[in-house]
């Protein structure tokens, strides 16, 4: 599953983690990636499809895909920064 913006600026996409677990990756022409993973690998990948296809439409998308994953009570962690 993965879906580029209408303008064509904006990727979002799933993989799995060399682990196994689901990771939803954002990447921004403007060259900003983030790899969100998911903490429960019950999550459904439809759900995830549906998570991807709200935030990829939203006019801010990775806001989009945080606020599609609240709404699911779906749990994630985010990057860790460099020390």
């Amino acid at each position: 599953m993965a879906y580029h913006s209408k303008d064509g600026q904006e990727f979002v996409g799933v993989r799995a983690s060399r682990t196994g677990k689901k990771q939803i990756v954002y990447d921004a022409c403007a060259g900003k990636r983030i790899v969100l993973t998911i903490k429960n690998n019950s999550v459904t990948s439809h759900a995830i499809d549906a998570v991807l296809r709200e935030g990829i439409g939203a006019q801010r998308v990775l806001t989009g895909v945080l606020k599609a994953l609240d709404k699911r009570n779906i749990a994630f962690e985010l990057p860790q920064a460099d020390s």
